[in-house]
C-alpha cells in the first residue's frame, strides 16, 4: 500500500477508496476515531447559473502543492488530528465526476467536523487551480 500524500494529481490518478485505504494502513490508526471526507463533483450549472456541459481544471503544481501543504500542516496541528489528505484533481470532467477529495482522520468527529469545513472552505481560496467552463450555449469561461 502507497502512502498518499495530498497535493495536485491527474484525473484517473487517485481515487477516494485508496486515500482510505492510505489512511488505514498508517501506524497511528489506533489513535483515530472517525474517518470524515469530502468529495466535491462537477454540478451541470455555474454560480451564475448557467448550465454546464463539462469542466477543464489546471494547476500551476508547484504553487499549489505548496498552498495544499500549508493548508494541511495548519489543520494536522489541530488537538485530534490525527492526519489530513486533501486532493484535488485536473483535467477534464463530465457532470458529476469527482475534483477533490478532503479527508480527516480524527479522534472524536467533533474536531473532524471542524476540520473538514475549514479545509474545504480554504481549497477554495488558497490554492492555485482554475477552471474552465464549458457553457452548453456553446461559450466557455476561466476562473480561478
Amino acid at each position: 500500500m502507497k502512502n498518499i500524500t495530498s497535493g495536485i494529481y491527474e484525473k484517473g490518478a487517485i481515487n477516494l477508496n485508496e486515500i482510505m485505504n492510505s489512511l488505514k494502513n498508517q501506524p497511528q490508526i489506533s489513535n483515530v476515531g472517525s474517518i470524515l471526507s469530502f468529495t466535491g463533483i462537477v454540478r451541470n450549472t455555474s454560480k451564475e447559473g448557467n448550465s454546464v456541459s463539462s469542466l477543464t481544471i489546471d494547476a500551476y503544481d508547484e504553487l499549489a502543492n505548496k498552498s495544499i501543504e500549508k493548508i494541511c500542516n495548519k489543520i494536522k496541528k489541530r488537538q485530534g488530528i490525527i492526519d489530513l489528505k486533501l486532493i484535488h484533481l485536473k483535467g477534464s470532467f463530465k457532470i458529476s465526476e469527482d475534483l477533490v477529495y478532503v479527508v480527516v482522520a480524527s479522534a472524536h468527529r467533533e474536531e473532524g467536523f471542524k476540520a473538514l469545513r475549514d479545509t474545504v472552505e480554504r481549497y477554495k481560496t488558497e490554492i492555485e487551480v482554475w477552471k474552465k467552463e464549458e457553457l452548453c450555449d456553446g461559450s466557455s469561461d476561466w476562473h480561478h
